[in-house]
C-alpha cells in the first residue's frame, strides 16, 4: 500500500511539472532575419580559372553612365581609362592597351583606339546593351591584338513579341556643361526587326579647381579655371535590320561616328595658356 501511494504521488508530480514547462509564457520567441545568398555562373566559374571575364548589363552601364563607354567600365577592377581630353578614352585592362586590347562591337574589331596616342575608340556609348571584359590572353578568340584581353559589345536585346519599341536617354554634366542625348525607335514584326539610334553630345572648356598650373617651376595662371580648347561635340548615327528565327540569324548594321574635340595648348610642348 505505501509503495503504491508514493509511486502515484511522483508520476503524478512529473505530469504537472511536464505541462507546465510547455505553457506559452514560459517559451520565448526569437526572430531571424532573411539571409539572401546569390551566386551566377560566371563567378563560380571564375573562382576556378586564371582567365576571368567579367560581364556587365544595362543596369550598371545606366548607373556609372559618364557619357563615355571607357569611363563606365573603368569603375571596374583591373580596367583602367587613359582619357585624352573630355571627350575621347582609351581602354586598358591590367596594365595593357593600345594594341593589346581587342575591342569588339557586333563581332567587327574597333582598332581606333591603336591609331595614335590622341586616338579613341568611335563607338556610340548609348548602343551598349551588354559588356563583356575578357581580362587575360585571349589571342585565340580575338586574334592577336587580345594579348592582354578584350571588350565585345552587345546591343540590346529585341522584344519577345510583336510591338513597336524605342529608348531616350539624357545626360549632362557640370565640370564641362556636358549636354547630350539619345532616341532610339524600332519595330518588330514575326521574326523581321529594323530600329534606328540618333545620339548627340556637346561639352565645353574643361573646368579644374585651379587658377594656376606649374610647369617646370613656372607657375603659369588658367583664366576663369578652364582648359582652353578642350571643348567638342559628338554625333552617332546607327540603323540595323535583319531576320532571327529559331536557330537561324541574320542581320545588318550601318553605324557612323563623327567626333570632334580639341586638345589642351599645353598637352604637348610647352603649354601656352593665352590661346
Amino acid at each position: 500500500m505505501r509503495i503504491g501511494f508514493f509511486s502515484g504521488m511522483l508520476g503524478g508530480l512529473c505530469l504537472i511539472s511536464t505541462l507546465h514547462a510547455q505553457e506559452p509564457d514560459s517559451l520565448k520567441a526569437v526572430s531571424l532575419s532573411e539571409v539572401v545568398v546569390t551566386e551566377s555562373y560566371q563567378h563560380l566559374k571564375n573562382k576556378n580559372s586564371t582567365w576571368r571575364m567579367e560581364v556587365v548589363g544595362k543596369e550598371f552601364l545606366r548607373e556609372h553612365f559618364t557619357g563615355n563607354l571607357i569611363q563606365t567600365l573603368g569603375t571596374l577592377p583591373g580596367v583602367h581609362s587613359m582619357d585624352i581630353g573630355s571627350g575621347f578614352s582609351k581602354p586598358m585592362i591590367r596594365g595593357m592597351g593600345f594594341n593589346r586590347i581587342s575591342v569588339v562591337e557586333n563581332g567587327i574589331k574597333q582598332e581606333g583606339q591603336q591609331w595614335g596616342a590622341d586616338h579613341g575608340l568611335e563607338l556610340d556609348a548609348f548602343n551598349a546593351g551588354q559588356v563583356s571584359i575578357r581580362k587575360g590572353p585571349a589571342s585565340l578568340l580575338y586574334g592577336s591584338d587580345a594579348m592582354g584581353g578584350a571588350i565585345e559589345l552587345v546591343p540590346l536585346p529585341l522584344p519577345a513579341g510583336n510591338r513597336l519599341f524605342g529608348e531616350a536617354s539624357l545626360l549632362g554634366k557640370s565640370v564641362n556643361g556636358t549636354l547630350g542625348g539619345s532616341l532610339m525607335l524600332g519595330i518588330k514584326k514575326d521574326a523581321w526587326y529594323t530600329w534606328a539610334r540618333y545620339s548627340e553630345q556637346h561639352f565645353g572648356d574643361y573646368r579644374i579647381p585651379t587658377d594656376t598650373i606649374v610647369y617646370l617651376t613656372q607657375r603659369m595662371p588658367v583664366y576663369h579655371r578652364r582648359l582652353k580648347n578642350t571643348a567638342g561635340f559628338e554625333r552617332d548615327v546607327s540603323w540595323a535590320a535583319g531576320f532571327r528565327k529559331e536557330r537561324y540569324v541574320s542581320s545588318y548594321w550601318v553605324s557612323n561616328v563623327f567626333q570632334k574635340t580639341g586638345f589642351f595648348p599645353g598637352a604637348h610642348g610647352i603649354p601656352d595658356v593665352s590661346r
